[in-house]
């Protein structure tokens, strides 16, 4: 390349493959027919100006075509260069390049568009006073930056670290059930009442058991409620016993699910149901450890997360009422409109679905889940089940508990149900700690020393499910609470309001029209007083002008009539003495 002409050095693309644009195979091909033609000339066969006609160039162009054919053994020597803007960040001014730097710092974040940065610059490149760059310099500029740095800009740390983040490790194990992962995850589907099809009750939720060694699915568990110590115990139950009689309640035959068995460890996530130290110790006397995720490590879960990500596409979004796997898909679907799936269509679904699960050949065992478990067990027998006996035991330590239940005078009230026993007779007012099954609630285990005893339920008001998910739904519901008044009862409740207001204005103007009347009469007697009081008064001053009144005498012992609420405005301003005006005036000196 050294010895290739200058133009040769900066021009890409001199070879041809498949990624070639035509325009690169125009190029090429202009380039063979100079390259003949000049051939021609060089060897005598035309003249120069027979050439430059051919090739339709002027005399210069033709003598630097000649150059470039200089030592060249190939037509590669005259393919012309990208005609255009070329590739790469021109603008060289600082103060451009500090200004789309500051403004892709500042709202590249939030906007995560090249165009609003490039709006932003022009605003601020114009309150700076300096020239605007155009949309092709900032894209540029932007683009010239890393995917991992751009993304990191707009993602959160954990979305960046699952995108760009190493995962080195891989969990190797040597035999079934010893290492089991198990997870929760809402179902894409909207399910409807059994009983009353066009109900919707929502969206359920689906716990999954997986052995990691054989990828066979232990156990799983379908509710309507959000996971909780329920799913736990449930899942807990369908993974270690024998399902028969959990497809037999479906109507399904035994064979679908046969594999169960007491885990070495459960793998999980940091979620408080399998955090607890119920689950963790319980699951610690029969032989089973507990490990968590490391708390920022997702994809140490991504057999189960894949598992799962597998049933919702095969089996859950090509049924009627599926909501898709984003609210995207969402929007066109209908779910509300199109759900015809009821709770128990959908368990006895997933057990056809995960039967056939088991008997798909699978890209990393090469073979079937079942041949791997059936294959291991063959040679040696499972060790890691219970006996018959355990099968109680095992139960109710994984059930719900409920602690510090306090024993009442009627038994223990919990469900909205009373529960009673001999047993609790001496225990009034004791706490005590309660168990209770979530497939049956018409009993519950209390806790009396050491053992748990059995106690039924002896009062059920409100004739609700013994299913702890159907009971749950029921009170979950948008009901009538209790205290809801009819419309005709809420009515004559207003009127209360309305009486009472109606009631309390009556006794107000009554009560006005008394003071009303009364300071009336007052207003009466009083005139009537001052109106006597004058003339005894005007009769005495005439029969004897120096003999004080009767009236004066009653004021000055202090026998006053009794008083008005009308002031007396004309006793106020009358004078004590008679002035005597046929007598001459007095003058004083004033020295």
């Amino acid at each position: 390349m050294k010895d290739l002409p200058g133009h040769i050095l900066g021009t890409y693309n001199l070879k041809l493959d498949s990624t070639s644009t035509i325009a690169e195979i125009r190029r090429h091909e202009e380039a063979v027919r100079r390259y003949e033609i000049l051939k021609d000339y060089l060897t005598g066969t035309i003249s120069a100006d027979v050439a430059m006609e051919i090739l339709c160039i002027k005399k210069s162009r033709f003598y630097k075509l000649l150059k470039y054919m200089t030592g060249a053994k190939s037509y590669r020597a005259l393919v012309s260069n990208v005609t255009g803007r070329k590739p790469g960040l021109t603008v060289t001014d600082p103060e451009t390049l500090k200004l789309i730097e500051e403004m892709f710092e500042e709202h590249y974040p939030s906007h995560k568009t090249i165009a609003a940065v490039w709006r932003h610059c022009q605003t601020q490149a114009d309150n700076r006073r300096t020239l605007r760059p155009s949309y092709h310099t900032v894209s540029t500029w932007i683009k010239a930056k890393t995917e991992s740095l751009l993304y990191e800009m707009t993602h959160t740390g954990d979305q960046n670290k699952q995108r760009y983040g190493a995962k080195p490790g891989y969990k190797a194990t040597k035999r079934p059930l010893e290492w089991v992962q198990i997870d929760h995850t809402v179902v894409d589907l909207m399910v409807v009442d059994e009983e009353d099809r066009t109900v919707v009750l929502g969206r359920p939720y689906i716990s999954i058991a997986v052995d990691l060694h054989t990828r066979v699915i232990l156990g799983f568990y379908v509710s309507l409620l959000p996971p909780s110590a329920v799913s736990v115990a449930m899942l807990m139950e369908n993974c270690a016993l024998p399902k028969a009689e959990f497809l037999k309640s479906l109507g399904l035959p035994e064979h679908l699910l046969p594999y169960y068995g007491l885990a070495e460890v459960i793998h999980t996530d940091n979620a408080k149901e399998f955090i607890s130290d119920v689950f963790v110790l319980n699951a610690k006397d029969f032989g089973i450890d507990v490990e968590h995720r490391d708390i920022p490590e997702k994809h140490q879960g991504g057999h189960i997360e894949s598992l799962i990500g597998k049933l919702m596409i095969h089996t859950i979004h090509p049924l009627p009422g599926t909501t898709g796997s984003n609210a995207q898909q969402g929007k066109h679907l209908k779910s509300n409109k199109k759900s015809a799936i009821g709770l128990t269509g959908l368990r006895r679904m997933l057990a056809y679905a995960l039967h056939a699960y088991h008997q798909t050949k699978h890209s990393e065992l090469n073979k079937t889940p079942a041949q791997a478990w059936e294959g291991h067990f063959s040679k040696k027998p499972n060790s890691r089940v219970l006996e018959t006996s355990q099968y109680e035991d095992f139960k109710y330590r994984f059930y719900p508990e409920v602690s510090n239940k306090k024993v009442v005078p009627g038994g223990i009230e919990i469900f909205r149900r009373f529960y009673y026993g001999r047993l609790l007779k001496d225990r009034v007012r004791d706490e005590v700690t309660v168990k209770y099954d979530p497939h049956d609630l018409s009993f519950i285990y209390v806790k009396l020393g050491e053992i748990f005893e059995r106690i039924p339920c002896v009062r059920n008001s409100f004739c609700r499910s013994s299913d702890y998910e159907t009971y749950r739904w029921q009170r979950q519901q948008k009901g009538d609470r209790d205290g809801t008044m009819t419309k005709e009862g809420a009515q004559s409740y207003g009127e209360i309001t309305k009486q009472k207001n109606k009631e309390v204005k009556l006794t107000t103007q009554e009560k006005r029209r008394r003071k009303t009347v009364k300071g009336k009469t007052d207003y009466k007697k009083q005139s009537g007083l001052h109106g006597k009081k004058s003339e005894v008064d005007s009769t005495l001053s005439r029969v004897a002008p120096n003999t004080p009144s009767t009236t004066g005498k009653a004021n000055q012992t202090g026998k006053s009539s009794k008083k008005s609420n009308i002031f007396d405005i004309g006793g106020f301003f009358k004078k004590t003495e008679d002035v005597d005006y046929n007598q001459p005036p007095t003058f004083y000196d004033s020295n």
